[in-house]
């Protein structure tokens, strides 16, 4: 039997905040005003003409660039009273890492790019609850996606998981199966390590995320 470890756990995308309004940097104060109200937000990111966040706007620049120029808010741009630059984390990073960004920078907020674009907003909270996941809960999410990559004729995967760490036990037919199942339970939100120690009966090349199996 195989044993195999590997260490996986959900990504960032899985619980952002999917695109998120945002505003050009070029962007009256007036305009960024009425985004925050219409919205109900207390901040919008300011992004450049590629669409990559360079700033943040909150309620309280508002605030304080009003107090002091009323009647020039639409002479004033976000760029002209943004927090930048931002903290950016890549879409596809486990959650660990993002986790660590916000602790290391001390914000409560991560902005979140794909292919060089604000994709989403990562938060604090979208982190609790997502380490808050109970390990029942868990379980159950990583037998169903892991079920639905069994081949015909494969033995039932083992799952068991305890604070967020996954054990895969069990065989399968081909070892190209290994790497898109452990794949499948580490991307279940609330995954924090998975231990795949699946077995295999025919060795059919590198368990790559996505293999190809040999005609026969």
């Amino acid at each position: 039997m195989a044993t195999t470890m590997m260490r996986g756990g959900a990504t960032v995308s899985a619980v952002m905040t999917r695109c998120p309004v945002s505003v050009p940097a070029e962007a009256s104060l007036r305009t960024v005003a009425a985004v925050l109200a219409g919205r109900r937000i207390s901040g919008v990111p300011v992004v450049d003409p590629a669409g990559m966040p360079i700033g943040v706007v909150s309620e309280i620049d508002l605030i304080r660039t009003g107090r002091h120029l009323p009647r020039d808010l639409d002479r004033y741009t976000a760029r002209d009273v943004m927090t930048g630059p931002v903290v950016t984390v890549a879409a596809d990073e486990p959650l660990s890492v993002a986790a660590r960004l916000l602790a290391s920078a001390g914000v409560r907020r991560l902005f979140v790019v794909e292919d060089g674009r604000l994709a989403g907003v990562l938060a604090r909270c979208d982190l609790l609850t997502t380490y808050l996941r109970p390990d029942d809960e868990v379980r159950a999410q990583v037998e169903r996606d892991v079920r639905a990559l069994l081949s015909e004729g494969d033995e039932l995967v083992n799952v068991t998981v305890r604070d967020g760490v996954v054990l895969l036990l069990g065989r399968v037919g081909w070892r190209s199966e290994l790497g898109p199942i452990g794949a499948a339970a580490g991307a279940v939100p609330g995954v924090v390590e998975v231990h795949n120690r699946i077995g295999y009966f025919w060795d059919d090349g590198p368990a790559d995320p996505f293999p190809r199996r040999p005609r026969d």
